[in-house]
């Protein structure tokens, strides 16, 4: 099964510190957000992380430490039971935040795959896929909020692969 993955972070450099975590299940029943409380500070983020992603956190039960996060989002990924793969139009963004979460020996979950599916379309499929993306956000999805993202994903990668059958 694939699990659409979306991360916000500080800015795009190196030194970029985790903000938040959305992930979405192909059958979009089952979701899993979290907002970082120890992994940055909101002063240290670019003016379009001020603008665009902080205005969006929900704050609450979501908040959890980066220790917090790692045990509590492999629980959610072991809880499908059966092998999963992690999908994201991010490589170089979203991916390397679930290599460090899942650094320590022992904690990388059992049934997620080492490799993701990386959402990259030609042509066509690309364009159905940014097609239902902006359904998505039309509908009401947050842009820049990484649930809504990963849901939008989904929303995009359903739209190609409906498109093909």
């Amino acid at each position: 099964m694939l699990i659409f993955l979306d991360t916000e972070f500080t800015d795009l450099h190196r030194s970029a510190r985790l903000i938040s975590i959305g992930l979405v299940a192909e059958d979009g029943e089952r979701a899993f957000y979290a907002e970082l409380t120890d992994t940055y500070r909101p002063e240290l983020s670019n003016e379009f992380v001020k603008a665009s992603v902080l205005p969006l956190l929900q704050g609450g039960d979501v908040r959890m430490s980066m220790t917090e996060l790692t045990p509590r989002l492999a629980a959610w990924l072991a809880s499908f039971n059966s092998p999963v793969q992690l999908a994201t139009d991010s490589l170089a963004y979203d991916w390397p935040w679930i290599q460090q979460l899942f650094k320590k020996p022992g904690t990388w979950p059992p049934n997620l795959d080492g490799k993701p599916f990386i959402l990259q379309f030609d042509a066509d499929p690309g364009e159905k896929f940014n097609d239902a993306l902006e359904r998505a956000f039309a509908g009401g999805l947050r842009r820049h909020h990484a649930l809504d993202d990963a849901k939008a994903n989904r929303l995009g990668w359903l739209g190609v692969a409906l498109s093909v059958r």
